[in-house]
């Protein structure tokens, strides 16, 4: 089977670049809402939520299927650690700036509670699930390597339909919810990456318009209609807009003037893990003016604004600090050939 040319995979940074925006937007939406500031977004965040993080999984397993061939010393080595030492950082990072920082966020446990500290490992309940449910689908997709592809789909899809459905699994805890409802892209991405490049290559803008138009037509049934205890109806919609990430993705990867996705794409690891602090940030700068009525009638605007002003400061953030290299990937990991590395930051910094 012959692999397409790499050209054809521009579109994957573009597609990261969207996931990234959305996942910054819905974090500003989020964290305005306890102050009453986040207008009428809530129902649009609960729309774009689809969207974001099983594309950001779908493409992470895209690149993942060399690992099935490493032993368990190796896929330690090369990728368990390196996700560990990431998750782990970034934690304590964010339990000592919430010791500067006032934690205002009274819908989420306190990251400063020792005893939510050390249930990380296990329970994750940080912001860096992400982190901890990429070293969990990778150690799965291993383990799970000799079981036929077709089973695995299977089993990985009916767990996915069962904690996607309101009222069926409910785990109480965001990595554990995440990994159970987001393994399924990943999983998929992993067996089948060249029948997915392929199959971009040959996207028509007609593609494009039936897919946007069948995401919002399910969006409807989802979100004004409440029609979310449907079994399969939430994962089907995210299936949607996993296609429609790379449709969309593979023609607007061509207009010049969005060239800044691809930018926002190749630093989307770095803004994920920065974007949170400075949300937090302006939480606590904007909290004693939140009864101000000047800033309430700002609502509808102000998750945007402070979506766009993040986005720009976690990118500059990120390109000052990229000197600190034991930020974005591991000490303790063996010296990279260049074009692995040149792969790695194709992943993400995650290899």
């Amino acid at each position: 089977m012959k692999d397409i040319p790499a050209e054809n995979r521009e579109w994957v940074n573009f597609a990261k670049g969207a996931a990234i925006i959305l996942v910054v937007l819905y974090h500003c939406s989020l964290f305005l809402n306890d102050l009453d500031l986040a207008g009428g977004t809530p129902r649009l965040r609960l729309v774009l939520s689809y969207f974001p993080m099983p594309v950001f999984f779908f493409i992470a397993g895209l690149t993942a299927r060399r690992m099935l061939t490493w032993n368990l010393k190796d896929l330690w080595r090369r990728r368990l650690l390196a996700l560990v030492y990431l998750y782990l950082l970034w934690s304590v990072i964010r339990v000592v700036f919430y010791f500067i920082v006032p934690h205002l966020r009274g819908t989420e446990r306190s990251p400063t509670d020792p005893f939510n500290v050390l249930l990380l490992p296990v329970w994750p309940t940080s912001s860096y699930w992400f982190i901890w449910a990429l070293a969990m689908f990778t150690l799965l997709a291993w383990l799970l390597r000799k079981v036929p592809v077709s089973l695995q789909i299977t089993l990985i899809g009916a767990m996915a339909i069962v904690s996607t459905t309101p009222g069926m699994l409910d785990l109480d805890n965001v990595g554990w919810d995440r990994v159970a409802a987001n393994f399924i892209f990943f999983i998929i991405a992993v067996y089948f990456p060249h029948t997915v490049y392929r199959l971009a290559a040959r996207v028509r803008v007609w593609h494009a318009i039936l897919i946007v138009a069948v995401y919002l037509g399910l969006a409807v049934l989802l979100v004004p209609l409440h029609l979310s205890r449907i079994p399969g109806l939430v994962l089907l919609e995210s299936a949607v807009a996993v296609t429609m990430g790379v449709i969309l993705s593979t023609l607007l990867v061509r207009v010049k003037w969005l060239n800044f996705m691809n930018t926002l794409g190749q630093y989307s690891f770095q803004i994920y893990l920065l974007h949170l602090f400075l949300v937090a940030g302006a939480l606590a700068l904007l909290a004693p003016f939140a009864e101000e009525p000047w800033l309430r009638g700002a609502g509808n605007a102000l998750p945007f604004l402070l979506a766009a002003i993040v986005l720009v400061a976690s990118l500059h953030l990120a390109r000052l600090l990229r000197r600190f290299s034991f930020l974005w990937v591991s000490p303790f990991r063996k010296r990279q050939s260049p074009a692995l590395a040149r792969r790695s930051r194709l992943d993400g910094g995650l290899q």
